[in-house]
């Protein structure tokens, strides 16, 4: 039973391990509004600086561009009401 368990915990680590090395690639993987985008700013990606996102049908980010400065991004809204991050 001991050796399941040891087994499962190993398997689920590499796992884990897996998604945070896939997501640091591209960039973080949240949640937001299906077909806007905007600005944010997370710790572990682009070294705490902002970025420009669009957010994907599945609601969840699928594009990033790095802004090379803090608070700088903007939001900017489209005649459709839509909106985009911009990095200056």
């Amino acid at each position: 039973m001991k050796f399941i368990s040891l087994t499962t915990v190993i398997i689920t680590a590499a796992a884990m391990t897996g998604v945070v090395i896939a997501s640091a690639a591209n960039g973080p993987n949240l949640v937001c509004t299906p077909g806007y985008g905007g600005c944010a700013t997370v710790a572990s990606y682009n070294n705490g600086l902002d970025f420009a996102f669009g957010c994907g049908s599945n609601g969840h980010m699928n594009s990033w561009t790095p802004c090379s400065c803090k608070k700088c991004c903007q939001v900017i809204r489209g005649a459709d009401g839509s909106t985009a991050g911009d990095c200056p």
